[in-house]
């Protein structure tokens, strides 16, 4: 198993959060704030996306498969849904994807290709089948 950490912090203008990890800094907003970065569910379609194209490189470069350029458009209905217990909750109802690659290899072959893909993908594994969260407590700063 591997772990990761991440840390969100809220900066004083607008609405804006800065996250990083491993000395890599990425800034959040929202369009109605001051909108210089992506909000929180974009990030996590361009998260998707981006983990869609690592495991494509990757794979494509174990199996040798021919996978000269490859990027994924992604779209997501962001609503309110029942979900267990009763509750209503905001979330995306649903994510839509299109992979594009550019192989000669045949359609057969791309297809199975993609479903390997999205089999392999942490992040899509995450979405489509869930995860455990816990809250650690909290600390309180002075």
């Amino acid at each position: 198993m591997s772990k990761y950490k991440v840390t969100a912090t809220k900066i004083t203008t607008g609405m804006q959060v800065s996250a990083g990890t491993r000395g890599f800094e990425i800034t959040f907003d929202e369009p109605e704030s001051t909108n210089t970065g992506m909000n929180p569910v974009e990030i996590l379609l361009a998260s998707f996306g981006a983990c869609q194209a690592i495991t494509a490189q990757a794979l494509a470069k174990k199996r040798n498969f021919d996978l000269r350029a490859f990027w994924v458009t992604i779209e997501g209905d962001l609503g309110r849904e029942d979900v267990a217990d009763g509750k209503n909750v905001s979330k995306f109802t649903e994510i839509r994807y299109q992979p594009h690659l550019r192989s000669s290899e045949s359609d057969e072959d791309i297809k199975k290709f993609l479903a390997d893909v999205a089999a392999k993908c942490p992040v899509e594994n995450t979405l489509t089948y869930g995860t455990k969260f816990v809250q650690n407590g909290f600390v309180k700063v002075d």
